[in-house]
């Protein structure tokens, strides 16, 4: 990745405007690495940031679902500025 691109990223101007961000690329370049250090700078720039992994996040929706709390997790996933979803594929 171009290391402007990245420089770019870690301002945090795109949590700002709530822009999404998708990293795609081949096992084992760094993609989980970069979604944790950009996770981190926007932390340290005040956003509030939640780190998951996919399953995790649907296993944590359909329990909700099924104890009838799925508002109340969906309401606590809205209230972060940054949601980083890790291992999507």
């Amino acid at each position: 990745m171009d290391p402007a691109v990245i420089h770019t990223l870690a301002t945090c101007e795109w949590v700002k405007k709530g822009l999404p961000l998708c990293l795609i690329g081949d096992s084992g370049t760094g993609k989980s690495h970069l979604l944790i250090a950009l996770g981190t700078e926007a932390a340290m720039a005040g956003c509030r940031v939640r780190y998951t992994l996919a399953t995790k996040l649907v296993n944590e929706l359909v329990e909700a679902a099924d104890e009838k709390v799925l508002t109340k997790t969906i309401a606590r996933y809205g209230r972060v500025d940054l949601l980083c979803i890790d291992e999507l594929g």
